[in-house]
């Protein structure tokens, strides 16, 4: 296997030659002429698939430049009464390209100075059919004509028509026109254009990454479809520097947690998951996505929370035209598909739509406002309410199913004069069997002082997930100037997972086996209401504002761990159920968050150069946790430890040999309160016409309170919380220069901060099954605040295809840190460190091959590489005697390299995908007392994605994992843990209905 440097090497050297052909036509080099249009080309630009004319230079021989076809004077206006009752609405054209073997012409309309579709502007054919078509709300059209050869006649109100002569139509083949309008400068009348850009499509989000104030990347839904991914936590690794831990929490640049926020159309997002301050993108099916953004200089309309960027999640809006498309989806893997899992025998049909079954919940007859046990109950009322508990714990064993999906999706755009209704319904079920079995093993030191392996078990984890998701939008627009949408998503999901593990335990002695039954639901409900109105004074000013409320809940129901062990000294002996913690123990919690807010955008545009926007935001959550722990313990009577524990724990036992004891912490509940009030405002600014300046200030005051609570009865503690408040000044500065229409030069420098999230802060102790050690929170952290600096070169060299190269650095004041509080048991916690440094280029192209031979331009190519180094400053206190006073920040990678090789078809409709990813070593948990920090190492992964639409059907198939790559975490020499997750395959069938 290649080393992480020859990776690096290698991967540059394929950048080089991807980038050569287009650098090699920089300014100032010499340069093929261009070739002569076909009829199909746009006019005034180059035939589809070629690269344009790099910037400031001119076509080789100016005879052969692509010419404008002369204006005929024609404009809406001049269309005859019979005209305008032929362009009724089934003239208006799909944005989509036409079915296979459709006869006739399509393409689409552009504004020729930006770009920008025209909306219903028409396309004639002025000999043989007499045929005309109205463009859609992107400028497409399309018109279905018989074999022949036409002249055509393209024009739009206040803009100059052109005639295309001579386009040959062939049978059962789509003849591709694009056309680009200039204005007409003489026109006397103010016409302006809007156009909505698909925000799916590959070529619009580099136009919008070229328009925008700050460096971002992005992934757009077209570009999705060509992976395997099915949820955003899968997709989102496909940006350039975005890692994801656990397949569903993202690192951006390296950083995750606090350091990486998520906003959901432009409102922010609580987590569900109480130990992990991200938001988890697997509750996100790919389905509903029509980009992910990730901003990555900041701009003072975002929230302040910013370290490794901030990833913005759009969902799908209305369609242009009715369509309605159901989806069937069956998947596998190698080491899960048809083979024995572990699971439980707890369930039923409601667990399989992610619903807990009601024999999970916490027994009715146990006390809730007080301590089993506490409320001076009999001796057989005792008994009677620990026999309530259900008595299953032993794991059971079923063959794993093939993995299930099915979507459907429902939208239309109702027309009424200049008013328009758009809708959009999507549903979303998928389940999923899965295997997870691998080696466990804990680092320690021998009397010599050498690095040894401890504790090595052997852990398999049987799962079952269920996700069932919904997304309904509705927007009215009410004329140009007003538009309101109304968006609600609401996503759940389950996780039933059954551990077992076997292995010795040195510390004590033992050679044990355990197991743990675990049931997790997670739910999240978000509802948006946005507008956006014209003012119509002062420069034509802007508002657009958004209301939201979401909450989100996580419950796990009776979690159960036994474990049974003997000595070591005596191999030949049976084990037996010990009294000793973390065996015989049953665990509820439950979480809930409630936040709501909003916020409001006002654009004054005071003269062309310069636009001011003001504006504010608050939004305010509420969250609740309330956790309960009870243990079976041995009494003096005799019993057979040696049974099995539902046998131990039976009704036979209970109340004689067994008892039961709460053991819920005075700390195992809590409430919090999180709020963030905000005001900024910035300039946009052009000095002078190739340079844009976009800076402000954003000022920001948080309080976050977090008060410990009784679990019974609610009194909140006087002690052990945290109230934290804050007033943060955030400046922040943008500069753009445009060498070239194409080309930018950027640079950005702000500064921002980061908040220790509610679990950080909470001291409530959680214990990890896998790795046997518990997690517990700090109140006393402080925020963090970040310097950030960005330089961007970026050349739009055609319209999906880019070279970017880019630099950055950060400076981090108090970060926080996870780190091993006890080396002996491996607990941790959290710490501010003094300070660190983060820094690091980036390197991205995407490219057709069509550069090289036109036989290759069905072949697109694209890659990025990110290599960052960063280096923690721990200051004069050791943060629990860590080991390393030199190392990295926890959780970056140094180096990040995506790879993606397509191959489309569109006459037979055929698109093949191969793509790579990896990201370099990582600290999962920092060492402490002599111990190595522990690396999650790198995971190479190659997919494969092959979609073939037949008709109005489109089959895709896919392959994930294809190295059969494994997932390690390595503490100096020793293996602490490792799996195999397997090849994954998929096959999905989706109509267009």
């Amino acid at each position: 296997m290649l080393s992480s440097s020859s990776f690096v090497r290698a991967f540059v050297a394929s950048l080089v030659l991807i980038t050569l052909p287009a650098f090699a036509q920089a300014p100032g080099a010499d340069s093929p002429a261009p070739a002569a249009p076909s009829p199909s080309a746009t006019p005034g630009q180059q035939p589809a698939g070629e690269l344009p004319p790099p910037p400031g230079s001119a076509p080789a021989d100016p005879s052969q430049a692509a010419q404008p076809a002369p204006a005929d004077g024609a404009t809406l206006s001049e269309a005859t009464a019979s005209d305008e009752a032929a362009m009724g609405a089934e003239a208006l054209a799909e944005s989509a390209a036409p079915p296979p073997g459709f006869t006739g012409i399509y393409g689409r309309l552009t504004d020729e100075a930006n770009g920008e579709g025209l909306i219903e502007a028409t396309v004639k054919v002025v000999t043989g059919a007499g045929k005309q078509a109205l463009t859609d709300l992107d400028g497409n059209y399309r018109l279905a004509l018989p074999p022949g050869k036409y002249d055509l006649r393209a024009f739009y109100d206040v803009y100059q028509g052109r005639r295309i002569t001579g386009v040959v139509v062939t049978q059962g083949k789509a003849t591709k026109l694009d056309v680009a309008l200039s204005a007409d400068v003489g026109a006397v009348q103010e016409v302006v254009v809007e156009a909505r850009s698909d925000r799916r499509a590959e070529g619009a989000l580099l136009q919008d990454r070229k328009k925008a104030a700050a460096v971002s990347d992005a992934i757009s839904a077209q570009e999705i479809a060509r992976t395997p991914d099915s949820s955003a936590g899968d997709a989102v690794k496909r940006v350039v520097s975005a890692t994801v831990v656990d397949g569903r929490y993202v690192l951006l640049r390296g950083l995750g947690g606090r350091y990486a926020t998520t906003l959901l159309n432009g409102a922010l997002l609580p987590s569900p998951e109480p130990d992990e301050p991200s938001v988890p993108l697997d509750l996100f099916p790919t389905s509903l996505l029509a980009n992910l953004n990730v901003v990555k200089s900041y701009t003072p309309d975002l929230p302040g929370t910013f370290g490794g960027g901030t990833l913005l999640i759009e969902t799908n809006t209305y369609p242009s035209q009715f369509e309605f498309k159901p989806r069937l989806t069956l998947g596998g893997d190698t080491v899960t598909t048809f083979r024995e899992r572990n699971a439980q025998a707890q369930g039923g049909f409601g667990e399989t739509l992610g619903f807990a079954s009601s024999d999970r919940s916490l027994p009715s007859a146990l006390p809730r406002d007080h301590r089993l046990g506490a409320g001076g109950e009999s001796a057989q009322q005792l008994e009677s309410q620990w026999e309530s508990f259900s008595n299953i714990w032993e794991r059971r064993t079923t063959r794993a199913a093939p993995n299930l999906g099915l979507g459907a999706s429902l939208g239309d755009t109702l027309r009424f004069g200049n008013q328009r209704l758009g809708y959009l319904a999507t549903v979303n079920y998928g389940h999923r069997d899965g295997v997870q079995t691998g080696d466990f093993a804990r680092a320690a030191r021998d009397e010599s002082g050498s690095l040894i392996s401890q504790d090595v078990a052997r852990t398999t984890q049987g799962f079952s997930t269920a996700n069932l998701s919904g997304l309904a939008s509705v927007g009215y627009q009410f004329d140009r100037d007003n538009e309101l949408t109304l968006f609600s998503l609401y996503t759940r999901g389950t996780d039933t997972r059954t551990y077992t593990a076997n292995g010795n335990n040195n510390v004590r002695g033992d050679t044990y086996a355990s197991t743990r039954l675990q049931f997790i639901t997670r739910a999240l409900s978000f509802t948006q209401l946005r507008g956006f109105h014209r003012l119509g004074l002062l420069g034509d000013s802007e508002v657009d504002w958004q209301a939201n409320v979401s909450r989100v809940d996580r419950d796990e129901p009776d979690t159960r761990d036994t474990l049974y062990s003997a000595a070591l000294s005596t191999p030949d002996a049976q084990l037996s159920f010990p009294n000793q913690p973390n065996s015989g123990e049953r665990f509820f919690a439950e979480l809930g968050e409630t936040s709501t807010g909003g916020s409001l955008n006002l654009t004054l545009p005071f003269t062309s150069d310069l636009r001011v926007k003001v504006g504010g935001l608050t939004q305010v959550s509420f969250r609740d946790f309330n956790a309960r722990r009870f243990r079976y313990l041995l009494t003096d009577e005799p019993v057979d430890r040696t049974q099995s524990p539902e046998q131990l724990f039976s009704p036979d036992n209970v109340g004689t040999a067994i008892t039961v004891r709460e053991t819920t912490r005075a700390d195992d509940a809590y409430n919090a309160f999180l709020g963030i009030y905000a005001g900024y405002v910035s300039a946009d600014y052009k000095p002078v016409e190739p340079l844009r300046l976009v800076g402000g200030v954003r000022l920001e005051a948080s309080n976050q309170q977090l008060t410990l609570e009784d679990p019974f009865t609610g009194v909140e503690s006087d002690n052990g919380g945290a109230d934290q408040r804050y007033l943060d000044v955030l400046p922040s500065l943008n500069a753009t220069y445009a060498l070239a229409p194409e080309v930018n030069l950027r640079a950005g420098y702000s500064y921002t901060l980061a908040r220790p999230t509610f679990r950080e802060l909470a001291p409530f102790i959680f214990f990890d099954f896998v790795r046997r050690r518990n997690v517990s929170g700090n109140p006393d952290l402080l925020e963090t605040r970040i310097h950030n600096v960005d330089v961007r070169a970026e050349w739009f060299v055609g319209e999906n295809d880019v070279l970017a190269a880019s630099a950055f650095y950060k400076r981090f004041q108090n970060p926080i840190e996870r780190v091993i509080r006890n080396p002996d048991s491996g607990d941790l916690g959290f710490e501010n460190a003094a300070g660190a440094d983060s820094y690091g280029v980036e390197l991205e192209a995407r490219t057709s091959l069509a550069r090289f031979s036109p036989a290759l331009r069905p072949v697109r190519v694209g890659a990025n590489l990110t290599l960052i180094q960063s280096r923690v400053d721990l200051g004069d206190a050791a943060l629990g005697a860590q080991t390393n006073k030199d190392r990295p920040l926890q959780g970056q990678s140094p180096y990040v390299v995506n790879v993606n090789v397509g191959y489309e078809r569109p006459e037979s409709g055929t698109e093949v995908a191969v793509l790579y990813n990896v990201y370099g070593q990582r600290i999962s948990e920092v060492g402490v007392q002599g111990l190595p920090d522990v690396y999650e190492r790198p995971f190479h992964r190659v997919d494969l994605s092959l979609t073939q639409k037949l008709g109005a059907t489109q089959l895709k198939l896919t392959a994930a994992n294809l190295l059969n790559a494994s997932v390690t975490l390595r503490q100096g020499d020793v293996t602490v843990q490792t799996y195999k997750p397997g090849v994954a395959f998929t096959a999905s069938l989706g109509w267009a209905l």
